[in-house]
């Protein structure tokens, strides 16, 4: 059973889900927290997408199903449902394609048991772009459902055999409270609503970036939720995201 738990630290109140995962197969999905690192982040210049800290404290905000070996597969490029069009070549432990439509499915192998306020979300890996495929962003009731966890993506290369390698993360997962944004509001208001000192000072924010930027250099305003004078504005809800696997079987 996921149960949310709190405690405080320091006089504020932290929440955190504590879920419990059942291995329904003998092969299942790896299940880690994701890796901050992209390829594509290190092949930039000095590494310098690393110094977006809404990019990198984003790469780690869920876990990460991965598999044991390689998934090779191809897609003729017909998107019907009358079968055979993914043909699977390697991974048939850990994948299938009868569901069709021009998409592989997952076979994870495990099982979520969480009470009703929270559903399991599964989307792409966040800044994480896996060749030919793109997976499905779903959300599971797992407070009722007990059948193993469903995951898929859509073959978008056609005529092409895509390699997901092992341990390679195919699909996030996170634990999501939907009533906690059941009827949430977004209040727009027109551009002259806009208190002046934070409209002056945004002007002055971008410049200043923009700026530095130019430079190739960063400024770090935000990462420090400071202004561009180096004032300090604000703080991070979190600067890191922490999340565990605990494996009771070992």
């Amino acid at each position: 059973m996921l149960i949310l738990q709190n405690f405080t630290i320091n006089q504020t109140r932290i929440k955190m889900y504590n879920v419990d995962v059942y291995k329904v197969n003998n092969i299942t999905a790896n299940i880690e927290q994701l890796p901050i690192k992209r390829n594509w982040m290190d092949d930039t210049f000095d590494k310098h997408a690393y110094n977006c800290f809404p990019l990198t404290l984003t790469n780690g905000m869920g876990w990460g199903l991965s598999f044991p070996g390689d998934i090779v597969f191809k897609w003729d490029g017909i998107n019907q449902s009358n079968g055979g069009h993914v043909k699977l070549i390697e991974g048939h432990d850990f994948a299938y394609t009868e569901r069709e439509n021009a998409s592989i499915s997952f076979k994870t192998g495990l099982m979520f048991i969480t009470n009703e306020n929270t559903s399991m979300l599964a989307m792409p890996v966040p800044n994480m772009f896996t060749e030919g495929i793109i997976p499905f962003t779903t959300l599971i009731s797992t407070g009722f459902f007990r059948g193993e966890f469903p995951c898929a993506a859509r073959v978008i290369e056609p005529n092409k055999e895509i390699i997901l390698k092992a341990n390679t993360p195919i699909i996030a997962i996170m634990p999501i409270s939907i009533s906690h944004l059941q009827n949430s509001i977004m209040n727009i208001f027109n551009r002259n609503k806009i208190p002046s000192d934070s409209f002056k000072n945004t002007f002055e924010y971008s410049k200043a970036l923009s700026e530095l930027n130019q430079k190739g250099q960063w400024g770090n305003f935000y990462r420090n939720a400071t202004d561009h004078l180096g004032n300090k504005i604000g703080s991070h809800e979190e600067k890191v995201i922490r999340l565990e696997t605990i494996n009771h079987d070992e």
